[in-house]
């Protein structure tokens, strides 16, 4: 890959600006221009003697007119145009120098630059610096220039703080290093007083670092830090995060983006000097309430006898996949390892990096217990799960989690074979006694009869037959964005009945046959009570209302998708 310096971009930029060429510049073209100026006499000063040249208004508009082929784009370093201006109106201000001089701030953004060169110590006033969006992976304090108060490097593929703090500006007050790769615990002792003095605003956000109490106090030696952001961490996960940090750093006044009010300042005190009793582990509950939209399997029709067999039961759970802890010995020899490209995500909210996580991690399968069907089921079920590996738990959230409804079906059959033939034996003479019983006595008697069956013959079970009602996969991104809790209703689509299509159509065609019938019956119906009512009778004529019932078709509910409520929260 070809190496590229942040000068090398500069340079393509100022170019860009025509400084020296029409409209800017000191070319014929122009009126201003002290070599080509004449005295113009007041009567005539709209007039000129050569077609060929403009008036500085008349080139400033044109730098400065929207849709001008000279229009610049919003990604210029702010005081672009004001320079192009000057070009205009005072063509010979412009050298090189006076353009080192005058640019405050530089914006190289997304112009995968890999370098920041010493040349751009040139630029002798340069307060803000942006190099945002780009490919480096280090940046050498030397290089920068001394007047610096603002440095953004967000997007980048910085993984070491070790050559930009070899000897940093010392009025920087700004440091933007989100969405980077910085890591290891030991980067934090290159964030301290004596390096940034002045730094009153730092941006960890989006990074790999995982040592909470590693790395806050070393920030708290940064007496003038007062805005901090860290979520998008790993470390943000660890429950006494936000009450460990704001106890630690009484000076700071935001942390995430959020005010530290003087309660919560007074809520977490003390909590800082508790490090032997907080743990470097994240908790998180799964809880998953009502779903709906499951149809029922079997019919009216299908209902079954109680002496057939084999019994079947219908069961319905929700199967979740959730990360799981495992030493590295075990993380090694397991198989079962999930890739660290994150997977396509089916709903909006995911998030983009700048480079792909590094870690793997281990799920495992949790289920809920089994329902039987009804139109709403409740399930209520909540299960703590623990996670000390926090980077693989940062992967896991940004790939979301898996989502299925399955249904269980198990069939049961007697253990000894003979016993099949006595049940049907003993039912045959039960309903043949029925018979001659009455109503009331015959319920009571099968009943019992039915329970003492059931008791009477032990049952063995087939390996259950399980089938997928559907699967997705819910976002889990902004617990990683620094929200407490996400609850989500997983849609699953419309679930439709097996039906074979052979059925379905003698279904719809004896539905249309007798839809015919009806109309036929209806049309005889009216045109009979028509001539009854229009030949001549004697006394009262009482007419008859046609009421027209609804067909099966148009009372039957429209059906619903299937549904599942669940929540995933951090403790807090």
């Amino acid at each position: 890959m070809a190496n590229i310096t942040v000068s090398d971009v500069l340079a393509r930029q100022l170019g860009a600006l025509c400084l020296k060429s029409f409209p800017c510049g000191s070319g014929n073209w122009n009126k201003s221009n002290p070599l080509t100026r004449t005295a113009v006499p007041p009567d005539t000063y709209w007039e000129s003697n050569d077609p060929s040249e403009e008036r500085p208004d008349t080139l400033t508009d044109l730098l400065t007119r929207r849709h001008s082929p000279w229009e610049l784009d919003e990604n210029r370093s702010p005081g672009s145009q004001h320079i192009r201006e000057l070009a205009a109106k005072f063509p010979e201000l412009i050298t090189e120098h006076f353009i080192n001089s005058y640019f405050r701030s530089l914006r190289v953004v997304d112009q995968e630059v890999t370098e920041v060169d010493v040349k751009l110590l040139k630029f002798q006033n340069l307060e803000e610096l942006v190099l945002s969006a780009n490919k480096l992976r280090t940046v050498n304090s030397v290089n920068l220039p001394r007047t610096l108060k603002v440095l953004e490097l967000c997007y980048n593929n910085i993984s070491s703080l070790k050559d930009l703090s070899s000897d940093p500006p010392p009025l920087i007050q700004h440091l933007g290093l989100s969405y980077n790769r910085i890591q290891c615990s030991s980067e934090g002792s290159y964030l301290t007083a004596d390096l940034w003095p002045n730094l009153v605003s730092l941006d960890l956000s989006w990074n790999d670092l995982t040592d909470l109490f590693g790395l806050v106090p070393t920030l708290a030696t940064l007496q003038q830090l007062r805005i901090l952001v860290l979520q998008g961490n790993p470390l943000t996960f660890i429950p006494a995060y936000r009450g460990y940090t704001v106890d630690s750093l009484q000076k700071l006044c935001v942390l995430d983006d959020v005010p530290i009010l003087p309660d919560e300042k007074h809520t977490f005190s003390g909590v800082s000097t508790q490090t032997d009793s907080l743990q470097s582990k994240a908790k998180l509950f799964v809880r998953i309430g009502e779903v709906h939209g499951i149809p029922n399997s079997i019919t009216p029709t299908e209902q079954q006898h109680p002496a057939e067999y084999p019994v079947t039961t219908i069961s319905y759970h929700v199967d979740y996949e959730f990360i799981e802890d495992q030493s590295s010995t075990e993380l090694e020899e397991s198989q079962s390892y999930v890739t660290n490209q994150p997977r396509q995500l089916t709903t909006e909210g995911s998030v983009q990096l700048s480079h792909p996580l590094r870690s793997h991690y281990h799920t495992g399968f949790y289920k809920t217990d089994g329902l039987s069907w009804s139109e709403v089921m409740e399930f209520g079920y909540v299960k703590e799960h623990t996670a000390t590996d926090l980077l693989a738990l940062k992967t896991f959230l940004l790939s979301g989690m898996n989502v299925t409804v399955t249904e269980e079906k198990i069939l049961s059959w007697p253990q000894d074979p003979e016993q099949n033939e006595v049940a049907s034996k003993l039912d045959k003479k039960g309903s043949e006694k029925g018979k001659a019983r009455s109503s009331s006595s015959e319920s009571k008697g099968g009943s019992k009869s039915k329970k003492k069956k059931e008791n009477l013959i032990a049952l063995r079970h087939d390996p259950p037959i399980l089938r997928t009602l559907g699967s997705v996969i819910m976002p889990l991104k902004n617990l990683v964005s620094g929200e407490m809790q996400t609850f989500t209703v997983c849609n699953f689509g419309i679930l439709y009945t097996n039906l074979e299509p052979a059925q379905c159509a003698n279904d719809k065609s004896h539905q249309n046959s007798n839809k015919t019938k009806e109309r036929r019956l209806k049309s005889g119906r009216q045109s009979a009570e028509t001539s009854k009512t229009s030949g001549p009778t004697s006394g009262k004529v009482k007419r008859k209302e046609t009421e027209v019932t609804p067909t099966a078709e148009n009372s039957s509910p429209q059906p619903i998708p299937l549904t599942v409520e669940i929540e995933v929260r951090l403790p807090g």
